[in-house]
C-alpha cells in the first residue's frame, strides 16, 4: 500500500527524550502520537477493508502483569499486547540510557514501531503469526519469525515517519540519529545473552529505512522476504 506524498498534519510537538518528560506526562503524550498514527493510516486501510481501531496506551510504574505477560521497567522500552490492544510504556525507560532517548525522534520512533505492531494485530498477521511460532520445535525457525515481525513493524515505523515528516520536521540529522540509535538496539549488541529475535542493527536500519525512503506499507513485507535481509 504506498502512500505517496501523502502527508499527515499531526499538531503534535516534537519533545526530545533529554530530558525526559516527567513520569505524569508520558501517558498523554503517547496518547497524542497514537492520534496521529491512526490519523496517518486509518483511511488509507479502510479503502482496503481494514478497519483501524485506536489502541489504548498506558504508562505504568514498577511492573505490570497483562494477558502478554509481567512487564518491568528495564526489559524493553515499551511492549505491546494484542489481547488489550495496548502500548504499555515504562516510565523509568527514558530516565537513563536507553538507547531510545538519544534521538530527536526517540519518543516518536519509539511509539511509531509499537503501533507497528497493532498495524499487525489489526490486520490479522499476528493470528497467523502465533500458530506458527507455537507449532514450530525449531528455536532457530521461532526467533527467524520473531524477526520478521519486528523488522517490519520497524519498516511501518518508517512509513510513519515519512508520511508525518513536515509535521515533525524530520531531517538527516534526524535521520543520522535514528541510524545510531539502531547501531545499539541490534541482536548483536550486549549483554551476551540477547536472544537473536529483533534482528542486527544493519537490518534493523535497513528496514526502517526501506519504510523512510518508499512511504510504501507494501514494501514492508519481511514474510517474504530472504533470510539474510532479517538476520
Amino acid at each position: 500500500m504506498d502512500l505517496g506524498n501523502a502527508q499527515v498534519s499531526c499538531k503534535i510537538k516534537v519533545r526530545s527524550p533529554k530530558p525526559p518528560l516527567l513520569d505524569n506526562n508520558l501517558g498523554s503524550y503517547g496518547k497524542r502520537l497514537v492520534n496521529c498514527l491512526v490519523k496517518a493510516f486509518a483511511k488509507p486501510l479502510a479503502a482496503r477493508g481494514i478497519q483501524l481501531n485506536k489502541p489504548r496506551i498506558k504508562a505504568y510504574r514498577k511492573t505490570i502483569k497483562t494477558p502478554c505477560g509481567r512487564f518491568g521497567q528495564r526489559d524493553a522500552p515499551a511492549y505491546y499486547c494484542s489481547v488489550t490492544h495496548t502500548i504499555y510504556w515504562p516510565v523509568a525507560g527514558d530516565d537513563a540510557n536507553e538507547a531510545y532517548t538519544f534521538a530527536r525522534l526517540g519518543y516518536i520512533g519509539l511509539v511509531a514501531h509499537e503501533f507497528g505492531h497493532h498495524l499487525q494485530a489489526e490486520s490479522g498477521m499476528l493470528r497467523e503469526y502465533g500458530p506458527r511460532v507455537f507449532s514450530t520445535k525449531s528455536r532457530g525457525q521461532r526467533y527467524l519469525l520473531s524477526r520478521r515481525l519486528e523488522l517490519q513493524a520497524q519498516c511501518f515505523e518508517g512509513v510513519f515517519l515519512a508520511t508525518a515528516a513536515r509535521s515533525i520536521g524530520l531531517s538527516s540529522n534526524d535521520r543520522y540519529q535514528l541510524r545510531v540509535w539502531h547501531t545499539y538496539t541490534g541482536d548483536e549488541d550486549p549483554p551476551a545473552g540477547r536472544k537473536p529475535d529483533h534482528g542486527s542493527s544493519a537490518a534493523q536500519i535497513r528496514w526502517l529505512s526501506r519504510g523512510m525512503e518508499s512511504a510504501d506499507l507494501g514494501r514492508c513485507n519481511t514474510w517474504k522476504a530472504s533470510k539474510k535481509s532479517v538476520k
